[in-house]
């Protein structure tokens, strides 16, 4: 399929029109459109009132709400009915009430599997989990000296075996935001439940670049950052039914207030959540300035749907505009992807850097590229890069104990630069002639 010009999206960002940056620290988050600026905007003139009331500006702030949620069940999966999903503020947010719900029911015999090369945000939830229930922590960690496989499958299989029986949650990340190779999803849960073991996937750095399949994956848990998809600073963790329905037949304890935990009905009207499944698991409700414009990201992925032309399969409505979004998305990012990976092998084949995570441009990654300069600082390429007019940064990228794992030293970390959709070859071939005469 022939992608569009990366010109057809980067009219709908309005930062990237008024700066002749070149963005490229999208892993850290990303812009957004001018369709979610406007729907923000009308939100707050319009409706910004509470939920439930019934007159009519509170009928239109459940109708967005509502809409929102509908949206983020279709970025979850291809089969939204599968589960539902938690709004929330941050995913390390998500993930610590989701371990919260776990300390609850995990006890001393049982065991969690935790990848070393997650986000701490998938980390460290866990490894307060295990401390507080007495349920024994395994790592898993990645295999190859630059971290090139991010989740072997073999090792887990190791780790499941070693324990029978007692393995009852996996926590690893989708793609790690440090090394940006993608992780097998299907086949790591497939081996987990055949273990009798549930999985909670850290989707932050695979979900702006691709389409999201968490039934199909099989995950039982799936969490990603809205401000890193082309939203708000808000977060998503989607769960399938069957994993919440065990969470709570095992004694765990929702966190909201009791009568609503109890009855699963609150105050608020049905349009505002009662009775919905999420209900007793976000305590205050989601961020309704939020749910506008995760509306207005669905204004811009219908935009650049478009350019697909008529959808062509049997997905519709939500569902197919994302699918039809993403698929665009991942045909535009295959060049900018392939040309770095390209010069950093190249580079890291004439001994001037060492580079981080899988070799090649393809499918097995993701445009995320980190590296750690073999002759100066990631501070002084960074600088560099900055001085060209490039955004990217240095850091441990709070992967910090997988930084210590494969050794990188985490004060100063690795130069990462990261692309989405939007950026453009020309940027790209900046960036590489920035870091070219640091690397000099």
């Amino acid at each position: 399929m022939a992608a569009p010009d990366a010109s057809a999206a980067r009219s709908h960002f309005p930062a990237l029109n008024r700066s002749d940056w070149a963005l490229l620290e999208n892993a850290g988050g990303s812009q957004v459109p001018q369709q979610l600026i406007d729907s923000v905007s009308a939100y707050f003139a319009s409706s910004y009132v509470q939920l439930g009331a019934g007159y009519p500006m509170a009928a239109a702030a459940d109708a967005t709400v509502a809409s929102a949620r509908r949206l983020i069940s279709a970025m979850a999966s291809e089969s939204p009915e599968s589960g539902f999903c938690l709004l929330g503020a941050s995913s390390t947010t998500l993930l610590n009430g989701l371990a919260a719900q776990w300390a609850q029911v995990l006890k001393p015999g049982d065991a969690v599997v935790v990848a070393t090369a997650g986000h701490e945000a998938n980390v460290g939830c866990w490894t307060r989990a295990c401390e507080q229930s007495g349920a024994e922590l395994l790592w898993w960690h990645p295999s190859g000296v630059d971290g090139e496989d991010t989740a072997p499958l073999d090792a887990l299989e190791a780790l499941l075996s070693s324990r029978p029986n007692a393995v009852r949650l996996v926590a690893f990340p989708h793609v790690s935001n440090l090394l940006g190779g993608v992780s097998d999803v299907a086949a790591a849960a497939a081996l987990a439940h055949a273990h009798g073991a549930r999985v909670v996937v850290d989707s932050v750095a695979f979900a702006p670049h691709r389409r999201l399949k968490a039934a199909e994956w099989g995950a039982d848990w799936l969490v990603w950052s809205c401000y890193k998809v082309y939203g708000p600073h808000a977060a998503v963790l989607y769960g399938s039914n069957e994993a919440w329905a065990g969470l709570r037949a095992a004694g765990a304890v929702p966190p909201n207030h009791f009568f609503i935990v109890q009855s699963g009905y609150g105050v608020a009207a049905p349009a505002a959540g009662a009775g919905s499944p999420w209900y007793p698991y976000e305590p205050g409700g989601p961020s309704h300035e939020a749910c506008a414009a995760l509306c207005g990201t669905r204004a811009y992925l219908a935009a650049l749907a478009a350019h697909r032309g008529p959808f062509q399969d049997s997905l519709t409505g939500d569902v197919g505009l994302v699918s039809a979004a993403f698929e665009l998305m991942e045909a535009m990012e295959m060049p900018l992807q392939q040309r770095m990976a390209a010069y950093l092998e190249e580079q890291a084949a004439a001994g001037r850097l060492r580079m981080l995570g899988p070799r090649g441009g393809g499918l097995q990654r993701v445009p995320t590229f980190s590296f750690v300069p073999l002759h100066t600082t990631p501070d002084a390429v960074v600088a560099a890069c900055h001085a060209a007019r490039v955004a990217c940064r240095s850091g441990h990228m709070y992967a910090h104990r997988l930084c210590t794992r494969i050794g990188v030293e985490t004060e100063a970390g690795a130069v990462r630069v990261s692309a989405v959709h939007y950026n453009t070859v020309e940027e790209v071939e900046r960036a590489i002639a920035a870091i070219d005469a640091a690397l000099s």
